[in-house]
């Protein structure tokens, strides 16, 4: 029992982090599209804090999906799974508000070491970066299609 429950405090955590690391990195794979892609570059330049919202909801979405999964089983409600999205979603934006108030701003890509900037830089990254939460719908949609035939 003890271990079921570290089990799911380490995929809590883990979910978390990638939420968090999610928000601090799309806007620099957002910019290396916009920027390599005339079509998208307006989009992306016009409306970069709703295209971050709708990728950031887009992976909230999925790991808040599976953790309710893996925490609850078929106990899931949906009740259950707007605490656990709200509960990423409040935690990660609290940890960016504040290593912004210190001086953080990890929004900004002059920030990041260059390691990530080079990566987040690179567009078939970026563009893989940015469609892995729907890559990851698809593909859990796709499996359970192929589970239930």
């Amino acid at each position: 029992m003890a271990r079921a429950i570290a089990l799911k405090a380490v995929y809590l955590v883990l979910a978390w982090i990638l939420v968090v690391s999610y928000q601090i990195f799309t806007r620099s794979a957002l910019t290396t599209l916009g920027s390599s892609i005339p079509i998208l570059a307006s989009l992306i330049n016009a409306q970069a804090d709703l295209a971050i919202f709708v990728c950031s909801f887009a992976w909230m979405f999925v790991l808040s999906s599976l953790i309710s999964i893996v925490m609850f089983g078929k106990e899931r409600r949906l009740t259950i799974q707007f605490i656990v999205s709200l509960g990423l979603t409040l935690t990660g934006s609290a940890l960016l508000g504040l290593l912004h108030v210190a001086g953080l701003d990890l929004s900004n890509p002059s920030v990041l070491s260059h390691p990530f900037t080079l990566l987040f830089g690179n567009i078939f990254f970026a563009f893989f970066y940015v469609a892995l939460p729907f890559i990851f719908m698809v593909a859990v949609d796709l499996g359970v299609m192929k589970i239930k035939k």
